[in-house]
C-alpha cells in the first residue's frame, strides 16, 4: 500500500503538470488567435480582402491581394503536451534528453497549402509561460504568454505580413518554372505548368 501510495502522488504530480502546460498553451492559442483576427481587421481597412474563421481549436486565416493572388494559414491547439526535442523550440533551462513533465511544452501548429501538407510553424508553450515559435512565417522568436498587447499584436502582423509575401509574391517570395515533366497532353488536357513557390526568407 506504501508504495501503491507513492504511485498515486507521482501520477497526481506528473497529471497536474501536463494540465498546468496545457491550460497555459490553451490561453496562449487564445491571444494568438485574437492577435491574428486583430490583424485581420487592420488588414482589411488597409484594403486587402481578408477572411477568418474559428472552429473550435482550430483558426484560419485567409488573404486575397488581388485576382488569383491569394494565401492562407490554418493554426491549430494540439491536446495535450509531451517533452520538446527540438533545439530551437527548447525551453533554455532545459535539455533535450529531459523527460520529466515539469518540462514539457505545449504546441500550436500552422499549416499553409503554399507550404504542402506537413506544418509549417511550430509554436511551443511552457507552462512557465514561455514560448517559442518557428517556421515559415516566423524563422525564430520567443515571448511569454503574458507579454502587453501591442507585443502580441506586433508578432500577428508579422505572421499577416508573410501571408501577403506569398499571395502577392512580395518581400522575397515567388514562383519558379518547376522542371517536372509536362507534356503535351498536359497543355491539351487542361493541366497547368508545374510551378514551385519560393517562400521569403
Amino acid at each position: 500500500m506504501a508504495r501503491l501510495r507513492r504511485y498515486r502522488e507521482e501520477a497526481d504530480r506528473s497529471l497536474a503538470l501536463v494540465r498546468e502546460t496545457e491550460e497555459v498553451t490553451r490561453k496562449f492559442s487564445g491571444r494568438l488567435f485574437a492577435g491574428l483576427e486583430y490583424a485581420a481587421v487592420l488588414g482589411r481597412q488597409a484594403g486587402f480582402e481578408i477572411e477568418t474563421a474559428q472552429v473550435g481549436d482550430l483558426f484560419t486565416l485567409r488573404v486575397a491581394a488581388g485576382p488569383s493572388a491569394e494565401a492562407g494559414v490554418s493554426f491549430g491547439l494540439l491536446p495535450g503536451a509531451a517533452a520538446e526535442t527540438d533545439e530551437d523550440l527548447m525551453h533554455e533551462e532545459l535539455s533535450r534528453y529531459s523527460l520529466d513533465p515539469s518540462g514539457y511544452s505545449g504546441r500550436i501548429l500552422g499549416w499553409s497549402e503554399a507550404a504542402g501538407e506537413d506544418a509549417c510553424q511550430t509554436f511551443a508553450v511552457y507552462r512557465d509561460g514561455v514560448w517559442k515559435t518557428k517556421g515559415l512565417f516566423v524563422a525564430k522568436a520567443r515571448g511569454k504568454v503574458d507579454d502587453p498587447e501591442e507585443v502580441l499584436n506586433g508578432f500577428c502582423l508579422r505572421i499577416l505580413g508573410r501571408l501577403v509575401d506569398l499571395a502577392a509574391l512580395i518581400g522575397g517570395a515567388g514562383r519558379s518554372w518547376s522542371d517536372e515533366p509536362y507534356a503535351l497532353r498536359d497543355f491539351a488536357g487542361g493541366v497547368a505548368f508545374p510551378k514551385q513557390t519560393r517562400f521569403p526568407r
